[in-house]
């Protein structure tokens, strides 16, 4: 079983340095990395140098766009399996063996693995408190039932609406895994499509890309595992307005994505219930006195609603 790894950058090259290093120690040695570069000016040069110098197979796409660029690569990786990392992100040593070991299971499609914090700089405290991105040491697995609205389902989520954000926690599709760490079998992608280049960021839906194409792997009755123990490091490097800026952005996509499932009918609970969920806790941190957690959840209302908004705007032109 052959796997590719499938990168995606753009203006990083001050710090890609890190993530090259740590694959350099991955296992298997030996496996096909693919770096897809969407940088600009002297950026450019520079990852394009420092790809080379490690060895991997350098990727230009002056086009915008993560699910554009996430395709491209698809064209040119050659392994069975085809994992995702992100350029701020350092795998750990076994990190692709873990998700390899899952995959010996012919009846599973898809791997996702557990997201820390690199550090604690900054405002990545601020930011893994309303993103949630640390799904826990928990191993989970996901099927279609997941996506099958129950008044179960219903009634557990009703006490999360004033609850601490926490995604691990969440129905499916949210508590699936990142694009920052998941792999799929190549048939995924042969047998059920590509990326949805409206969707990730430089979109015009901005994100949801990863959780659309987990929802599309279960929609077609394939299992997915979220593998704790396939580990890599974020390093967010924000401050707290790159937090609000980034919520906003997560919002619009899930927005977008929720109402383009509509008739699914968790999604289209779940959509509302979001929609809900961001006004009372929005409301409710103003009155807390607690500012940043009112501006992230308020950053989150308009996302939303501007995501929703523009889901509407691209089907009304698609129709025209």
């Amino acid at each position: 079983m052959r796997a590719s790894i499938i990168v995606c950058t753009r203006n990083r090259a001050d710090s890609i340095g890190e993530m090259f290093d740590a694959f350099a120690k991955l296992e298997p040695s030996g496996t096909e990395i693919v770096v897809v570069d969407s940088s600009t000016g002297d950026d450019k040069l520079r990852t394009e140098k420092l790809a080379r110098a490690a060895g991997v197979k350098y990727v230009e796409e002056p086009r915008r766009g993560l699910s554009l660029a996430r395709n491209t690569g698809l064209t040119v990786a050659t392994g069975d399996i085809i994992a995702f990392t992100d350029d701020d992100c350092v795998p750990a040593k076994d990190w692709l063996a873990q998700k390899l070991r899952v995959f010996a299971d012919p009846t599973v499609w898809a791997v996702t693995g557990r997201v820390v914090q690199h550090s604690s700089a900054g405002a990545c405290d601020l930011f893994e408190e309303v993103a949630g991105q640390d799904l826990g040491g928990e191993r989970r697995e996901f099927t279609k039932a997941n996506l099958q609205f129950s008044l179960g389902m219903f009634f557990s989520n009703i006490a999360k609406i004033f609850a601490k954000h926490m995604k691990s926690a969440a129905p499916g599709p949210w508590s699936i895994g990142h694009g920052s760490s998941m792999a799929f079998r190549r048939e995924v992608f042969s047998q059920l499509g590509k990326f949805d280049e409206r969707l990730g960021g430089g979109a015009p839906l901005r994100s949801c890309d990863d959780t659309e194409m987990f929802y599309r792997v279960l929609m077609a009755g394939h299992r997915i595992i979220y593998e704790p123990a396939a580990l890599v490091r974020h390093k967010h490097g924000l401050d707290n307005q790159d937090v609000f800026t980034t919520r906003y952005g997560y919002s619009y996509g899930g927005a977008a994505f929720m109402w383009e499932h509509k008739k699914n009918f968790l999604m289209f609970v779940m959509f509302w219930g979001r929609l809900l969920q961001l006004v009372l806790k929005t409301a409710q941190y103003k009155l807390l006195g607690k500012k940043d957690l009112a501006k992230s959840f308020g950053s989150d209302l308009r996302g939303f609603l501007d995501g929703w908004a523009m889901w509407r705007k691209l089907r009304k032109q698609k129709r025209a």
